[in-house]
Order: C-alpha cells, then structure tokens, then sequence
C-alpha cells in the first residue's frame, strides 16, 4: 500500500486524515519495510477514521472471544505484540528504528526514550506524568492493554495512560503505541488524561514537542 506523506518533516509524519485501522497497520508495515530497505528512521502520529479494536499479534493468534461491547466494531491485528487497544479517543504512534541504528541492538531502550519524550512535552502544558517503573504480571492477562501493567507504562495519577508494544523484523524494529486522551463509552473503566489530569491536552502542541524531541534523535543519527 503507497500513501502520501504530505506533512513530512525529515522522517517524520503527521496524518492530518485519520483512516481506517486496515491502512494504518498497513502504513505502520510499510514504514518497517521502508526502515529496512532505506535505512532511516520513520516516525508517524495517526489517529483513526472510527472507534477500531486492535489485537496484538500473538493474541489474534490465540484466538479466544471478543467481549460482546466489542462486537460490531471493526477489528484489526498489530505487528506488535500486547493486548487490544480500542482506538478511539486517543493518539496513537508508531516508530520504525532500521537495524543499524544502535538502538535496534537494544529495543527497550525505546520505551524509555519515547515515553520521555511524551513524559516531557506533556510536563510543558502543566500535565505530570511518569513511567509505572515496575512490572505487575498478575494483570498481564487482561483482554485491554490499558489494564496491563507493564515498567515502562506511562501513568497518571495512577492509571495507564500511554502504551507500547515492538514488533523485530530482520533486525529493525517498529514500535507503536497509544495514549488516551478520553475514556470511550465502550470502556470507561479505561480513563484518560483529560479526566485524569482535570486539564484539556492540547494536542498539536504535545504532537509537536514530541516530534522535535525524537527529530533531534533521527537527526543526530543521520548526520553521525
């Protein structure tokens, strides 16, 4: 699938049309493609043309039900690994690190590096937020991603807000995840960081801090 990154800005992108969740993963596979064949890094901020339900690779793998509040949304499977995510009132991004790039040797340093960044640009509109820092394996079974709890989760006031998960392919890495800006009526046990915070995100800004730190990333490594 080809598409237009009109809004480029290096190897960044800003979808300015949100599309179905069959482009999107499409995109985020073709980013990863691009990463391998090209070399580069590729960074991209998307939302979503309708409430989706996305499964993590191997959890569409294992099959199972899908709860009946789910039933007649759309449904597509991640690259990535986790649980399902319900696109809806959220940003979501992906992340694609060719194999040469030194962070490919060491892939979760990407967590840290990515939600930093988030943990930063969200801090300059007065919103704290911080990495969970510890791993809760009890909650690793929950159908939701966002009631599983995972170190480097991004929280506030206690609740996950911000989400990863990484798929490898021949040695580059994509990484993509999602923060919630509101809950959805289909899961409101699922809270956001408008409610969670008592402050209104705003989004462009928090997509343009967050951009400009992982673009001096991409930067610093193309030019070396």
């Amino acid at each position: 699938m080809q598409t237009d990154f009109s809004t480029a800005v290096g190897s960044l992108y800003l979808e300015l049309v949100p599309r179905s969740g069959e482009e999107n993963m499409a995109i985020d596979e073709q980013l990863l493609e691009r990463a391998i064949v090209d070399d580069q890094i590729f960074f991209r901020f998307y939302r979503w043309r309708e409430a989706t339900l996305s499964l993590g690779h191997f959890q569409a793998k294992q099959g199972g039900p899908v709860a009946e509040r789910f039933a007649n949304l759309p449904v597509v499977t991640r690259l990535s690994g986790g649980g399902a995510i319900l696109h809806d009132r959220e940003l979501t991004y992906s992340l694609a690190i060719p194999a040469a790039h030194p962070l490919a040797k060491s892939p979760t340093s990407l967590y840290a590096i990515v939600h930093t960044a988030f943990i930063e640009a969200l801090a300059e509109q007065g919103i704290e937020v911080s990495m969970r820092g510890e791993e809760l394996a009890a909650q690793n079974g929950e159908f939701l991603c966002f009631l599983r709890g995972d170190r480097h989760d991004v929280l506030c006031n206690g609740q996950k807000v911000l989400g990863s998960a990484q798929r490898r392919r021949k040695g580059a890495v994509l990484q993509h995840g999602s923060l919630i800006l509101e809950a959805s009526p289909l899961a409101p046990e699922v809270q956001g960081l408008n409610e969670l915070s008592g402050r209104e995100v705003l989004v462009d800004r928090l997509v343009f801090g967050v951009m400009n730190r992982l673009g001096q990333l991409a930067a610093s490594w193309e030019n070396a």
